[in-house]
């Protein structure tokens, strides 16, 4: 059933919008004489659309909040460090204060990571929900059948021409001087994060007796 032949409930003017991205986003499918090569390069603009507006809304995420990421990622960092540099000292409760303190900040960096992610896939659903309208009665017959499975719908190319989009673009988007300048990071807020400490540079020899293994790991017999 064509998107022109389902009822729809929205507002006129949501209704003109959808049916002028619905006109814009077809003209690709049907741009060659070849059914399945307009259906492949529709399906790759559409996935193009789909990364583009999801990394443009991590941007707009970035500008917005950045300030907040950034703030947490720094007391990531400086706590890690305070907690190692107090391992060293052999000060135990510095180090479990410091330790807790960047767990929390590690909780936040992680779950904002999660989100921002998140927010790069909302159109997906949107473009599933305008191939389901265009191609919901439409079967692709694999070459080879997959046990009892010999067809399959437009999400079997649409996800992984997705995936294949989303990589490539990754990898170019830096190199694009227009797009780079609208996504980059605005210079206000880019605060240099101190380096963080691994456990190698706290304790950078640890056989017995050598000077730069004191403390906590003296008390767990490791020197």
């Amino acid at each position: 059933m064509s998107t022109s032949q389902r009822k729809t409930h929205m507002p006129p003017i949501v209704e003109a919008l959808y049916h002028q991205t619905d006109a814009a986003l077809i003209f690709f499918f049907r741009l060659t004489a070849n059914p399945v090569l307009g259906y492949l390069l529709g399906i790759a603009v559409l996935a193009l659309v789909c990364v583009v507006l999801g990394d443009l809304t991590v941007t707009l995420a970035l500008r917005v909040n950045g300030t907040y990421f950034h703030r947490d990622s720094l007391e990531l960092v400086r706590m890690q460090n305070r907690s190692l540099l107090a391992l060293r000292a052999g000060d135990k409760a510095s180090y479990q204060a410091c330790n807790e303190m960047a767990n929390d900040s590690f909780g936040k960096v992680f779950f904002s990571q999660i989100a921002l992610g998140a927010s790069s896939l909302w159109p997906v659903p949107f473009a599933l929900h305008w191939l389901d309208g265009r191609f919901a009665d439409v079967a692709f017959v694999l070459p080879i059948p997959l046990g009892h499975l010999t067809s399959v719908g437009y999400a079997f190319s649409f996800i992984p021409m997705y995936i294949l989009v989303r990589i490539l673009f990754g990898h170019v988007r830096s190199h694009l001087p227009g797009y780079r300048r609208l996504t980059g990071s605005p210079a206000g807020d880019a605060e240099e994060i101190e380096a963080m400490l691994s456990m190698e540079d706290v304790f950078p020899v640890r056989s017995k007796g050598h000077p730069g293994c004191r403390g906590v790991l003296e008390d767990d017999g490791a020197c």
